[in-house]
């Protein structure tokens, strides 16, 4: 058995699949252990997984105040979040150290550890890497303008750890921008949001019309009630049956919900695509890879707009140019009418191509455990 701890940001594309993994790793006997600010933690207990607060997550929040987003920087990139981590690393005796690639603070201070490293990312890495490189350089002038060192280049944080765990299918990211000797692919993680429950939907198990599903991020700040009633709008006439999860960001009962229609807050996701003739999302990697495992397209309403924390939207535009790359989906701008999108909807129900392609996809993918592969690459690390 070995003892693993996780220093976590909850982005929305990070909890499910670091549940998946964890999951999997105290399926093998391992002791896992999440590591991160108060919101985080609420999630994982939720989700049945030990969790530690972070105590001085937000003790530099003052000196970040300058800052729009001064409160979320300074969890993610201040030294004291890096000093707590490793006075937990030493009390808890890890034997391996996991980090999600997007939090800086706990980057920085990994050298420090003197414990086997992995660095999670939860996306393409070639596709995305330009962006990131944004972000970061964003966290290390945050973190220099409110008085501590900058963060170090990209290069030492996600290329000079033990591993870098992609868990994104390498045949389908680009040429590669980086050849960092520690990168690792694995596959998508498409473990369901904790919250998720199975749905009984309203039509008769003969009702001829294939679903519709309508997935953007159930996550708070990225909420958007313009987005799925227009998504709901441009579907209302064709002959689909929409069935939009909108979290806890949206109440259902905001929604003009057409006939042949259904909304639920949350639902699995699986028994809904594979009914699925469509999937509407908002370009998130874990719903677009769900959706090409199971031969679906889609349609993509990604933007390059910031969530209410200020994070951009690394991946979701890309992701998109990746559909439209591969003939798998259309891309419409995330406040497109419902004109535009009922558009991009009908020429994916109607063209066969996008179908095939879809399943050309989903072959790649096959039945490969995203969660296994990044566990056994973990598990390597454990001396």
């Amino acid at each position: 058995m070995a003892r693993f701890l996780w220093a976590s940001f909850d982005g929305g594309g990070n909890v499910p699949p670091s549940l998946g993994v964890a999951r999997e790793l105290v399926r093998r006997g391992h002791e896992v252990s999440f590591a991160g600010r108060p919101e985080l933690v609420r999630r994982m207990r939720r989700d049945g997984l030990p969790a530690i607060e972070l105590t001085r997550s937000y003790a530099h929040a003052d000196r970040y105040d300058w800052h729009p987003r001064g409160r979320l920087f300074a969890y993610l990139t201040s030294p004291a979040v890096g000093d707590e981590l490793l006075a937990l690393a030493k009390a808890e005796g890890p034997d391996v150290m996991i980090i999600d690639a997007m939090f800086g603070g706990a980057l920085a201070a990994a050298p420090r550890f003197g414990l086997p490293t992995a660095v999670m990312l939860h996306t393409f890495l070639h596709r995305t890497i330009d962006g990131w490189r944004v972000l970061m350089a964003d966290e290390s002038d945050a973190r220099a303008r409110s008085g501590f060192d900058p963060l170090p280049p990209l290069e030492a944080m996600w290329g000079e750890p033990d591993l870098l765990h992609v868990n994104s299918l390498r045949q389908l990211d680009c040429a590669p921008k980086v050849r960092w000797p520690n990168i690792r692919h694995g596959a998508p993680i498409l473990t369901d949001d904790g919250r998720a429950v199975p749905v009984e939907l309203p039509w008769p198990a003969g009702d001829p019309h294939p679903v519709a599903l309508i997935s953007f991020s159930t996550a708070l700040a990225q909420a958007s009630l313009g987005k799925v009633q227009r998504s709901l709008d441009a579907l209302a006439d064709l002959p689909v049956h929409p069935v939009a999860t909108v979290g806890d960001a949206i109440d259902p009962a905001a929604l003009a919900i057409p006939a042949n229609a259904h909304v639920v807050r949350f639902a699995k996701h699986n028994p809904l695509v594979e009914r699925a003739a469509l999937v509407l999302t908002h370009g998130g990697h874990g719903t677009a890879m769900r959706a090409l495992a199971h031969g679906v397209p889609l349609v993509c309403l990604a933007g390059r707009a910031a969530d209410q924390e200020g994070v951009a939207a690394l991946d979701q535009p890309r992701i998109a140019a990746f559909c439209e790359e591969r003939e798998v989906g259309r891309m419409v701008d995330a406040d497109a009418p419902a004109e535009r999108i009922r558009a991009a909807a009908r020429a994916v129900l109607e063209d066969p191509r996008y179908r095939a392609n879809a399943r050309a996809v989903g072959a790649l993918l096959g039945a490969r455990s995203g969660a296994a592969e990044a566990a056994s690459a973990v598990e390597r690390l454990v001396r």
